[in-house]
């Protein structure tokens, strides 16, 4: 699996003074070793992930491993003038046999980590929730079915829910066909300020994603203080 965690956090101020936010705690465990637990204890054998603002200070919290999990890091020495689709091209070759693409800001229930395990491994899935008006950020469109056939990038909140669109939550479940599809594209890809969704979008009828829908299990995407203080009351004592 590739977690990515070279983020500045900005809006997560002042909890990311003196980490990224991918090491900020819920309930006293830092966010990215929490997801890498999750997926050691179904069996995932290894983890790569992609570390940029206070580097060492993100290894550090995490650990060289999780459980029998061992953890390698890859830099991102350009983390403030990139975007994720760097980060993920930094680390997209070692999912070439296919695995995990987890974004190190998201804080997700067991069973959120139980579908996405156990999801048709022959395929690859984009896990989303139905869009709603709370939404915004990556969202995703179907046409009747699961394949994916847009994505882009919604900044505003709409009044009700969309049919046929989906929120990003963040993790994927790739063969390893489309990561090294995704690999190349990102490769081509000239705009590093850019999300790795937004090259997905690019390409989508090429990679062939189709959502795997968590009917509203529990899972937030922690931006700033505000989702950090929904995370922490969803989460703090459960699993």
């Amino acid at each position: 699996m590739v977690l990515l965690g070279a983020g500045l956090g900005a809006r997560l101020r002042p909890l990311t003074d003196d980490r990224p936010k991918c090491v900020v705690e819920i309930g006293g465990e830092p966010l990215a070793r929490r997801m890498l637990r999750q997926f050691a204890d179904r069996g995932i054998a290894r983890a790569t992930v992609v570390v940029g603002h206070f580097a060492e200070r993100a290894k550090e919290l995490i650990g060289d491993s999780v459980g029998k999990m061992p953890i390698r890091f890859v830099e991102n020495t350009e983390y403030a003038t990139t975007n994720t689709m760097y980060s993920t091209l930094l680390a997209i070759d070692t999912l070439a046999d296919g695995g995990f693409l987890v974004e190190g800001d998201i804080v997700a229930h067991d069973a959120v980590i139980d579908r996405l395990v156990g999801a048709d491994d022959r395929r690859s899935h984009w896990a989303v929730d139905a869009w709603t008006a709370a939404h915004s950020g990556s969202r995703l469109w179907t046409s009747g079915g699961k394949r994916i056939v847009k994505q882009e990038i919604y900044r505003a909140q709409t009044t009700a829910p969309v049919p046929d669109a989906w929120k990003s939550s963040g993790m994927l479940r790739l063969t390893g066909a489309t990561a090294q599809q995704l690999g190349q594209r990102l490769r081509d890809e000239p705009d590093r300020t850019i999300y790795y969704d937004d090259v997905i979008g690019k390409h989508v009828n090429e990679l062939e994603l189709d959502v795997l829908d968590l009917e509203g299990m529990p899972w937030v995407e922690i931006d700033d203080l505000a989702d950090m203080a929904q995370a922490r009351k969803m989460f703090e004592d459960q699993p």
